[in-house]
């Protein structure tokens, strides 16, 4: 675990050094070009940039708390470099107030407490040279934010600036969140822990949810420590792409299944069949006309051609999610709950069907496993 944390740490490590080098590049060419005689660089740029690149998703990085860190800043910083004396009492109130207007008015960006740093040592300002360094901070600003947008989803596909997913619509297509959100975070558990800690928290709600979830599935497969193998069912009833449908519906009905690989002649996987892709034939699934349109689409048609598929390989579904005898329990227990899948195929690495796993064997093995973690005494 330990070594592919460090590959994904090490990739994210290369594409935030990319990003900042094509931001960097375009930002300095652009403001240099713009004044050819000086170079338009502000200094705390450089500090926006490793965060735009570097932390994209955080709320410090967003467009409103880069533009509105900076227009407090500057704001903070002209006053103090014309009303305040001396210097370290000047920038002291500078850095002070910049930082209780960024809170605020929820737009916390370190680098613009830098830039009133920065006009308080090199002030005080005229009236023209405030109007300039106006315009040099938004052309800065304006570069930044411009490049960002075009270098993170146009090079590096990572979508700036950051947006919440809308929740998506449960599987059933009602309100109810699915089955490992109800028990999750909710927005008012956030909150609350926020109040407690009374401080700021670097990092989006809905990213802190992820995290959570993720921990506590890492940690459920560390405790339970039950993988597929363990827990699969290995006689598997199987069909073939040519397997007639009546043959493929009588299994389902003789063995009480919901589902059946559709196997090559090797016995490798190429797609399932599962009682929704029988239904999907039918127009008419109403209680009266079920029956009669099963029947009819069961029955084999007589001579060569036929308007109706006729064997297994003509409804299956080819797209299948599968699972290797080493997959761990819980990562399964997560897709499932999450796609609502009732039978999990379980291959080899040459994706030869091997078992089968079904929402029965999860809960049967959660269970003992659960029950068993009870009844041993507890120091």
């Amino acid at each position: 675990m330990t070594n592919h944390l460090h590959s994904l740490f090490n990739s994210e490590r290369w594409r935030a050094s990319l990003g900042a080098l094509l931001g960097m590049g375009i930002c300095s060419i652009f403001l240099h070009a713009v004044n050819g005689s000086g170079h338009w660089v502000l200094v705390p740029l450089a500090g926006t940039i490793v965060i735009l690149y570097v932390q994209p998703h955080s709320p410090v990085a967003q467009p409103w708390p880069i533009l509105g860190s900076y227009l407090i800043s500057c704001l903070v910083g002209f006053i103090c470099s014309l009303w305040l004396a001396p210097a370290q009492l000047a920038v002291t109130i500078a850095t002070a107030s910049s930082v209780w207007l960024m809170v605020r008015f929820r737009c916390i960006h370190p680098p613009g407490a830098a830039m009133a740093l920065l006009i308080v040592l090199d002030g005080p300002h005229s009236n023209a040279g405030m109007a300039q360094l106006a315009v040099q901070v938004a052309l800065n600003l304006g570069v930044a934010l411009g490049s960002t947008l075009l270098v993170s989803n146009f090079i590096l596909r990572r979508p700036y600036p950051y947006h919440a997913q809308a929740p998506a619509l449960s599987l059933h297509r009602t309100q109810d969140d699915a089955p490992l959100q109800r028990i999750g975070l909710a927005h008012e558990d956030l909150a609350s822990a926020m109040a407690a800690l009374d401080t700021f928290v670097d990092v989006q709600e809905d990213e802190l949810v992820e995290i959570y979830n993720l921990a506590v599935d890492h940690a459920f497969g560390r405790h339970v420590g039950l993988t597929c193998a363990d827990i699969m069912s290995r006689d598997v009833m199987t069909v073939q792409f040519d397997t007639d449908l009546e043959q493929a519906w009588n299994l389902l009905r003789l063995h009480k299944i919901k589902s059946l690989p559709v196997v090559d002649a090797f016995g490798n996987l190429i797609g399932i069949a599962s009682v929704a892709d029988f239904l999907r034939q039918m127009d008419d699934t109403s209680a009266a006309g079920l029956a009669v349109r099963l029947q009819g689409l069961l029955r084999r048609t007589p001579g060569r051609t036929s308007e109706k598929a006729e064997v297994v390989g003509q409804i299956m579904t080819a797209d299948v999610f599968t699972v290797t005898p080493q997959t761990p329990v819980a990562k399964l227990v997560a897709r499932v709950s999450e796609k609502g899948m009732a039978h999990i195929p379980v291959v080899d690495g040459d994706r030869k069907v091997v078992g089968i796993v079904t929402q029965s064997d999860m809960l049967a093995a959660l269970y003992k496993r659960l029950a068993m973690s009870e009844a041993v005494p507890r120091a």
